[in-house]
């Protein structure tokens, strides 16, 4: 099996209208490839980006056995000047409607100039990035590849990519996640529980020593060394140098989340010190949690409710160490569907709510 890169410009032939009219096959004149090769078609100008990934199934067919695809070509003259020509069918595997393979990003990983005619990738780096292009783009944006000829895991050598960055270990970041897992250490926040599938396995890896800090290379101890977040707690951590600790970054949510005090009711008082002695029983008994719960509700482009159980989970288990996953939905389901007014309101629906006056 051969990996290529194909460019295609629309402005000679529509491959895309191709492909939707002809059932997710498109017939293209080589003579190049062999059945089972993976082919990853590139739109030129304006687009500048892989847009599809297909398979050769077929090879070396004649133009009677090939589609008819002359509708397709808006230059006829190229068209018809090489009907004579070999052909082979690809098969749609996967459609990129995102920018994660723009030329901007084969760059990155080792594509040289850009794409004008047929050519095979057989540079690991590149291939590796074409096969898996939202793992190895779903970290730091400066992140770059090292090495992985050895089996301890080394960073910080300076390499020279336009501009200076430090070197990021691809094998870290797996080994990161597959111990911590994808939820953000900082908010809780899954992205799976949030988006779906297209969320699945999606978190950045923060480093908690800055490799520019140290400037030369270590060994890297991924138990102590690095840490799952999500982009905005990511960010955040960034926000001052020397980073924000993960510790810091919570309490900078918790003292977000902290109501003004207000001395309670002999009724709230005796209510509340049941709660602490067994569980939460309901989200007026803690401002901390229905603060938490009114702030993603009132977040820009809403939330979900499954989102909020996520979230109060990660930051409250802690403290209501006897409620579990059910204990917080259905403490969440009432008080949510309550306030909104909103009884229909399902758990993975998007919605938002903002109190007026």
């Amino acid at each position: 099996m051969k990996y290529w890169i194909v460019p295609s410009n629309d402005s000679t032939f529509r491959i895309g209208d191709a492909i939707k009219a002809q059932g997710g096959l498109v017939d293209w004149r080589t003579d190049k490839f062999s059945v089972g090769d993976i082919v990853f078609i590139y739109k030129t100008t304006p687009e500048k980006r892989i847009h599809y990934k297909m398979e050769v199934v077929k090879v070396k067919m004649i133009f009677d056995d090939a589609f008819e695809q002359e509708p397709f070509w808006t230059d006829k003259v190229q068209y018809y000047g090489n009907i004579i020509s070999f052909y082979a069918r690809f098969k749609l595997l996967e459609e990129y409607k995102d920018d994660i393979l723009s030329l901007h990003h084969l760059h990155e990983h080792g594509y040289q100039g850009i794409p004008r005619s047929v050519r095979e990738c057989k540079e690991e780096g590149l291939l590796e990035f074409l096969l898996h292009p939202h793992q190895m783009v779903n970290e730091d944006v400066y992140d770059v590849d090292y090495p992985e000829d050895d089996s301890l895991l080394y960073e910080g050598a300076l390499v020279t990519v336009k501009a200076n960055k430090y070197e990021r270990n691809q094998k870290a970041r797996r080994e990161c996640v597959a111990k911590k897992g994808y939820q953000c250490l900082v908010c809780g926040r899954d992205f799976e529980a949030t988006y779906g599938e297209i969320g699945k396995n999606f978190i950045h890896v923060h480093h908690l020593t800055p490799i520019s800090s140290i400037g030369k290379e270590y060994q890297l101890n991924v138990d102590t060394d690095l840490a799952p977040v999500c982009p905005n707690c990511h960010y955040m951590l960034h926000r001052k140098d020397p980073p924000y600790t993960i510790e810091e970054l919570k309490e900078k949510i918790h003292e977000v989340a902290e109501p003004v005090k207000k001395k309670p009711s002999r009724k709230a008082a005796e209510v509340r010190l049941v709660a602490e002695a067994a569980m939460l029983r309901d989200v007026n008994d803690d401002a901390e949690v229905r603060k938490l719960i009114h702030n993603m509700m009132e977040m820009d482009g809403g939330t979900m409710m499954k989102n909020i159980y996520s979230v109060c989970i990660g930051m409250f288990q802690n403290k209501y160490n006897n409620m579990k996953p059910n204990d917080w939905r259905h403490l969440i389901d009432e008080y949510v569907k309550k306030v909104t007014n909103r009884p229909d309101l399902r758990e993975d629906e998007v919605f938002f709510f903002k109190v007026v006056g």
